[in-house]
């Protein structure tokens, strides 16, 4: 059974928390207003934007003591054909030790910062040199769309669109039509410290994505992820390490297909589509390559272990059958148990008379987004 006022339940517990939830925003806005201020670093800021599972609402709530976790990603104006990612880097270290000494420290491709309530990664990036290139894309980060601080959750309407805005009714758009080619055509650069080299990265490619993926699954799919995300954390004793976070997230988005009506039914062909799909890999010990959604040539599972892969492949198998049980079974309280015993306690059991009751009405996968109308022209 999809058994959806359980699962409604269920996702509501393991959803950020309206806490959370502030305490990223609050962070993170609070970097971004000093990044901005600063006399030093603000000649070179082009803009700053927020991305990462919180910005795609594919986060879960933070358990064991842990934080939020989001991602600042800095726009920028270096010229990473005559500054190495080094030199780049240690541009920001005067800022971060004002700001947040003893709480920041240098990573390999961005700088960590620790809060008492969250936690902040900053990411440095560099514009195309090429003047026309860099003129379009300075125009589309500086955009509502890109400077917007709510999830795909919050705004369901989201697209990637320099005349989207926020206070219009759809975004003020008559489509769900995305930005020509510019911003896909023309990567950041990302610093790499420990090779000491610049490489493409399409931070906006993947909230683009999951937001246009979200909506063809009639808006289950990022909570598809979390309860994906919920399955891992609840049976972590069993599971390697890795994948997780985006590189699971990526392998679920690459196996669901488009059109699903429940968390229940995205979440079993989700499970079944990771093992069929690579079960060939699994089968010739070979880690299978993900292009990135905005660079191609990226394998989102490059650092994933054939040992990780292989383990991880017949959990996965497991799960994928105890789904298949929980969604084909047709007593609610048989279900329910088979559905707890994958997701763990913090699925509710179905109460006298509970259950799925015909599909008349459902609980909103995703927030209501008004009707457009020609007032909104």
């Amino acid at each position: 059974m999809e058994l959806r006022p359980q699962f409604s339940e269920f996702l509501q517990d393991i959803r950020p928390s309206e806490r959370n939830r502030e305490e990223w925003k609050r962070g993170s806005n609070t970097l971004r207003t000093r990044l901005m201020a600063d006399a030093e670093l603000s000649p070179i800021i082009t803009a700053t934007f927020l991305q990462g599972s919180v910005r795609r609402s594919t986060a879960v709530r933070p358990t064991g003591g842990k934080r939020s976790d989001v991602d600042v990603v800095i726009v920028t104006t270096i010229d990473y054909g005559r500054e190495t990612p080094l030199v780049a880097m240690k541009r920001f270290e005067p800022f971060l030790e004002r700001h947040y000494h003893g709480k920041w420290a240098q990573q390999d491709r961005s700088f960590g910062i620790e809060m008492s309530y969250v936690d902040l990664d900053l990411v440095v990036t560099a514009l195309p040199v090429e003047h026309t290139a860099r003129a379009a894309l300075e125009s589309l980060y500086r955009s509502q769309a890109v400077q917007l601080d709510e999830s795909l959750e919050e705004r369901s309407d989201w697209v990637l669109n320099k005349g989207w805005d926020p206070q219009r009714a759809n975004g003020g758009l008559m489509n769900l039509a995305e930005e020509a080619s510019t911003w896909r055509d023309e990567p950041l650069m990302l610093p790499d410290r420990p090779v000491q080299k610049w490489g493409p990265t399409h931070p906006l490619a993947q909230i683009q994505w999951a937001a246009v993926k979200n909506r063809n699954c009639n808006g289950h799919f990022i909570n598809v992820v979390r309860s994906i995300k919920w399955w891992r954390h609840e049976h972590a004793d069993t599971l390697p390490k890795y994948p997780k976070g985006y590189p699971l997230e990526h392998m679920i988005g690459a196996v669901l297909p488009n059109g699903i009506q429940s968390v229940a039914e995205g979440v079993t062909l989700a499970l079944e589509g990771i093992r069929d799909t690579w079960a060939g890999h699994a089968e010739a010990g070979v880690v299978p390559f993900l292009a990135d959604h905005g660079v191609p040539t990226h394998n989102v599972l490059q650092r994933l272990g054939r040992a990780d892969f292989l383990a991880f492949m017949v959990k996965v198998g497991e799960a994928a059958e105890l789904a298949r049980r929980a969604l084909d079974e047709t007593d609610k309280d048989a279900s329910g148990a088979l559905w707890r015993e994958l997701l763990g306690n913090s699925f509710p059991l179905p109460g006298p008379g509970g259950g799925d009751r015909g599909r008349g009405f459902a609980a909103p996968a995703a927030p209501a987004v008004p009707r457009q109308s020609g007032r909104f022209a």
